[in-house]
């Protein structure tokens, strides 16, 4: 299905886009603000991924940054911008599994795992039953000093990873062992890792101009990487210097080695999955 950009402006006037909380996508939205312009409007719903996603499949916002399990579980309603997504080849430093025993021990563990992502825990879970790891996933808080005290692994993805990878930290009077999934991921498939891409319900395809505002506004973050890294490190509470190699590492484009790591990742939770089944809007 090809949506050409007038017959887009004409059918969506209003467009309610999805702002994701973590500080990764903070290139994509490099000046962007809610605007009013000629009769079309944009207004902006910030969340954590999991509320955004519930809220994209139940018609509330029009377009945002869905996690690529919810991508891959609803492609029947779901279609992606084409060239936009969160992906990394190696290390991510925001998902971060800590945990006590070593990964081979983990086998019986009870990990606690952060409610805000659904492609991270989808994730663990397909590496786990890879390797033949029985564990039970337990959705708590994110709260590390919490999750470990109860559990023998914790799983955080976020600016709340991010933190507690840098510093590397004691609990309890011990520091855990950190298993970085964006690196275990390439590990195992030398493939990038796409954690999430912007997509919209395909009855309700993005405007010409609401695409056009978010290109630009990627093009300006990545072109002053350095000061969103600047901004973003006083707001998490790390050095510019941190900031900007973590967000440098991020691939913004969805480009074809990011698809063929998505198409990787759905084989390894439905086998016999088809490309042809994930659609792209044609902008």
């Amino acid at each position: 299905m090809s949506m050409t950009g007038t017959t887009a402006e004409q059918t969506v006037r209003h467009e309610r886009l999805g702002i994701v909380a973590y500080t990764n996508v903070a290139p994509l939205h490099w000046g962007l603000t809610p605007w009013n312009e000629g009769g079309h409007r944009a207004s902006f719903v910030r969340g954590v991924p999991s509320e955004l996603n519930q809220a994209l499949l139940d018609g509330e916002i029009d377009l945002t940054l869905i996690s690529s399990v919810e991508f891959l579980r609803h492609r029947d309603r779901l279609r992606a911008l084409p060239d936009f997504s969160i992906a990394t080849l190696g290390p991510v430093h925001s998902v971060a599994l800590f945990h006590w025993r070593t990964w081979p021990e983990l086998d019986g563990a009870r990990i606690a795992v952060s409610r805000d992502s659904a492609t991270s825990i989808e994730l663990l879970d397909r590496m786990l039953e890879r390797d033949g790891i029985r564990a039970e996933l337990v959705p708590t808080p994110p709260d590390l000093d919490a999750m470990l005290t109860h559990f023998d692994a914790a799983l955080l993805i976020g600016d709340s990873a991010l933190t507690e990878g840098v510093a590397r930290r004691e609990v309890a009077g011990r520091v855990p062992h950190l298993t970085d999934l964006g690196e275990a991921w390439y590990q195992r498939t030398r493939l990038p890792f796409t954690f999430a891409v912007w997509a919209s319900r395909d009855d309700r395809p993005p405007s010409a101009r609401l695409v056009a505002k978010l290109r630009a506004a990627r093009q300006a973050g990545l072109g002053h990487l350095a000061d969103v890294a600047a901004e973003a490190a006083s707001r998490v509470g790390v050095t510019p210097e941190i900031m900007l190699h973590y967000l440098a590492n991020f691939r913004y484009h969805l480009m074809s080695p990011d698809r063929d790591g998505l198409v990787a990742f759905a084989r390894w939770r439905e086998p016999g999955f088809d490309p042809a089944e994930l659609r792209y809007w044609e902008l």
